[in-house]
C-alpha cells in the first residue's frame, strides 16, 4: 500500500507501573478496558464516505472527548492521515483537511474498499494509440479508507487499441474492492480526418514582447519552502483591459513537509497550470512536479470566498471559520490532467484534455476528461484525433477550451506553414469532428516563449491567448485585434472567460487575476 506504520505504542504499557501498584483486581480489570494503540505512519490520502461522524480534539482512555467539527463537511476537501489510536471498540483516524490538522474520526467515516472509475470511455478509431485502461481511475481504497497507488490496481485487461471498433468490459479490483468500466472504440474511420487548407491565413507578427523564464514573485514569496501571506492587491493596466487581484490561492492544500518525496497523491500543489471559471467558480489544476502527467484540479467558490486573502490562513483561522470556510473550496483526487493547460468548464462538469506538452508531431490521440464539478471525480472519457487529411500531418492539441458540452475549440502551432490554427470540435452523440476556423501566421512572439493558455469570448466571439505577462486577442479566423503587455515578471497559467470578463491566474504565488468588462 502507499503508506507504512512508523510506530507503535500501547497505553497497556503506559499503565503496566500503575498495575503494578493495585491490589484489587477489579480495578486492574476496568483499567484495561481503557487500553488504546496508537500506530504512526508516512503520510497518507484518504476519502470521505457519504455519513456524517463527528471529528473529535483528543482520544483518551479509550474514548474521543471535544468535538471539533463534522466531518460531512469535509468529504470533498484533501484529507491525510499519519496517525491512528485503536480503541477496545473502534479505530481513531487523525486527520489534516487541506494541510491542517483537525483530530480523530471513527474509520467508518471513510470510503473503503472503494474503486471509483468512469463507466463509460469512449475511443476514437486510431490503429497508431492503445488506451491505458487505468486512466479512467479517480481513486481506489483499501480497507482503511486509504488512497492506493494505480499500480496496485488489477485489471482484466492492461489497455484497449483502438485500431478497430468493438466494446470492452474492464474489471477492476483491490481486495475486495471490485468496479466495471465499458471501453467502446467508436466505429467511424473519417472521425478527425479534416483538412486545414479550408480558411484564409491572416497577417500576423513576431514582435509582440514575452519572455520564457520567470523573474519576479509576489511580495511574500520566496520559495515554495519560504513563503507568508500576501497582503497587497495588484492592479495591471493594458490599453483597454486592466486585470486585478480576486483571489490569492494556498501553495499547498495538503500537509506541507520538509521532503519532497512524500508522494503525488499526498501533495497539492504547488504548481499551478490551467484555469477555468463558470458559475461563480474557478478550477485550477495543479502539479507537484513539472514532469507529471498527473494532478489534482482545485474548485474555489468565488460567491463566498469574498476576500482575497482568507485562503492562505487556512492553517491559522480559527476551527469554528474554517468548518464552513473550506466548504467553498473543492480538492479532486489525483487524476490525469496532461499538462493541465487545457481546461473548460460547464454547468455540471469541469473538462480536461490531458495532453502531453512534450510530444511533437505525434499522431496519438488526446484524452478528454468529463469531471463532475460536485465531487471533482471523472464521469467519462473520450478520446479524440485531429489530421489534416492523414497521419502524417497531425494535429496534436497542447491548449483547448470546451465552450459547452458539445464544443471545444483548440489551438495549434504549425512550424511547416509557420502559422497559428484555430480549430473547433462539435460531438455529436460520442463522436468528436473536428474542422479549422482561423489561422494567424507567425507565432506572435519571437523567440519561441510559451503559449500558457487559450479561451474563447462567447458573447463577442473572439479568442485570447496568454502567453507570459502578454494577451493576444483575436478574431476566431485569426485576425489580431489588440494585444496587452503587463511587467508581472510572474509567469501566466490559466486563461479563461466567464461573465464577460478575463480571468488569469498567476504562479509564482497563485494569484487569481479577473478583468474588467470585454468588449
Amino acid at each position: 500500500m502507499n503508506y507504512k506504520k512508523i510506530l507503535t505504542i500501547s497505553s497497556a504499557a503506559l499503565l503496566s507501573l500503575g498495575l503494578l501498584g493495585l491490589a484489587n483486581n477489579q480495578t486492574a480489570n476496568a483499567k484495561k478496558t481503557q487500553v488504546q494503540e496508537t500506530n504512526s505512519y508516512n503520510l497518507m490520502t484518504k476519502v470521505a464516505g457519504n455519513k456524517n461522524y463527528a471529528i473529535w480534539k483528543t482520544v483518551r482512555n479509550g474514548k474521543p472527548k471535544y468535538k471539533v467539527a463534522d466531518g460531512i463537511n469535509f468529504r470533498y476537501n484533501h484529507i491525510q492521515s499519519n496517525q491512528s489510536i485503536k480503541t477496545k471498540k473502534y479505530t481513531y483516524w487523525l486527520i489534516y483537511v487541506d494541510g491542517r490538522r483537525v483530530g480523530w474520526v471513527n474509520e467508518h467515516y471513510f470510503a473503503r474498499n472503494k474503486i471509483s472509475v468512469a463507466k463509460n470511455v469512449s475511443l476514437v478509431n486510431n490503429r497508431d494509440y492503445d488506451f491505458n485502461v487505468k486512466d479512467s481511475i479517480s481513486y481506489v481504497t483499501d480497507k482503511t479508507g486509504s488512497i492506493v497507488d494505480n499500480s496496485e490496481v488489477k485489471v482484466s485487461e492492461d489497455s484497449v487499441n483502438c485500431a478497430e471498433p468493438k466494446t470492452v468490459n474492464i474489471k477492476y479490483t483491490l481486495g475486495s474492492a471490485e468496479a466495471n468500466s465499458k471501453v467502446t472504440v467508436r466505429k467511424t474511420t473519417s472521425e478527425g480526418i479534416a483538412d486545414a487548407n479550408t480558411v484564409k491565413t491572416q497577417p500576423g507578427t513576431r514582435s509582440f514582447p514575452s519572455w520564457k523564464y520567470h523573474y519576479g514573485a509576489s511580495i511574500n514569496y520566496l520559495s515554495p519552502k519560504l513563503f507568508i501571506p500576501e497582503k497587497k492587491r495588484h492592479t495591471w493596466t493594458s490599453g483597454d483591459l486592466t486585470l486585478k487581484t480576486r483571489l490569492y490561492q494556498p501553495v499547498y492544500l495538503s500537509v506541507k513537509t520538509d521532503t519532497m518525496k512524500d508522494g503525488n497523491i499526498n501533495r497539492v500543489g504547488h504548481i499551478p497550470e490551467g484555469l477555468t471559471v463558470s458559475n461563480g467558480w474557478a478550477y485550477t489544476s495543479l502539479l507537484s512536479h513539472t514532469n507529471l502527467l498527473s494532478g489534482h484540479i482545485v474548485g474555489y467558490n468565488l460567491n463566498k470566498l469574498v476576500n482575497p486573502y482568507n485562503p492562505q490562513h487556512l492553517l491559522t483561522m480559527s476551527q469554528k471559520k474554517f468548518n464552513t470556510y473550506v466548504k467553498n473550496i473543492k480538492v479532486s483526487p489525483y487524476i490525469p490532467i496532461g499538462h493541465g493547460q487545457a481546461m473548460g468548464s460547464t454547468d455540471k462538469y469541469v473538462y480536461v484534455l490531458a495532453n502531453d506538452n512534450k510530444k511533437l508531431g505525434t499522431s496519438a490521440s488526446e484524452e478528454l476528461f468529463q469531471i463532475k464539478k460536485s465531487d471533482l471525480t471523472i464521469n467519462k472519457v473520450w478520446t479524440i484525433k485531429c489530421w489534416d487529411g492523414t497521419k502524417e500531418a497531425p494535429r496534436y492539441f497542447k491548449n483547448a477550451v470546451v465552450v459547452n458540452d458539445h464544443l471545444m475549440y483548440a489551438l495549434f502551432y504549425d512550424h511547416t506553414q509557420q502559422r497559428y490554427e484555430y480549430w473547433r470540435f462539435d460531438r455529436t452523440g460520442d463522436n468528436w469532428n473536428p474542422e479549422i476556423v482561423g489561422a494567424t501566421k507567425d507565432a506572435f512572439v519571437g523567440n519561441g516563449e510559451p503559449v500558457q493558455g487559450f479561451t474563447y469570448d462567447p458573447i463577442n466571439d473572439n479568442f485570447y491567448i496568454v502567453y507570459n505577462d502578454l494577451v493576444v486577442k483575436l478574431t476566431t479566423d485569426g485576425k489580431i485585434v489588440d494585444h496587452y503587455t503587463f511587467k508581472t515578471g510572474r509567469e501566466s497559467e490559466g486563461i479563461s472567460v466567464s461573465d464577460n470578463k478575463l480571468w488569469i491566474n498567476l504562479a509564482q504565488r497563485a494569484e487569481l487575476l479577473e478583468s474588467n468588462k470585454l468588449n
